[in-house]
């Protein structure tokens, strides 16, 4: 996922490092992401539905707060099948 020109991005550059971490280790956020930029060029071209605007403007504060919140790191499922040492 490109985060450089992300338009969560604009007000906020300094996450650009957690949007593209947190992008990587949840798929469901890359796509719910990915759903807001793409609900924000038709918001900036002035072609978006009111459904559309609605759900942009819906979408951004969670997105935000997900950024705000650490990045937990990403599971094999190893230690609950028993498969480290000690675990």
């Amino acid at each position: 996922m490109n985060v450089e020109n992300h338009p969560l991005l604009r007000a906020n550059p300094e996450l650009a490092g957690k949007m593209l971490t947190k992008a990587m280790a949840d798929g469901i956020f890359a796509q719910r992401a990915q759903r807001y930029a793409a609900l924000d060029a038709g918001v900036q071209a002035s072609t978006a539905s009111a459904d559309e605007q609605a759900e942009h403007a819906a979408l951004a504060p969670p997105l935000l707060e997900e950024l705000q919140n650490p990045v937990a790191p990403a599971s094999c499922g190893g230690c609950a099948a028993g498969a480290h040492p000690g675990a």
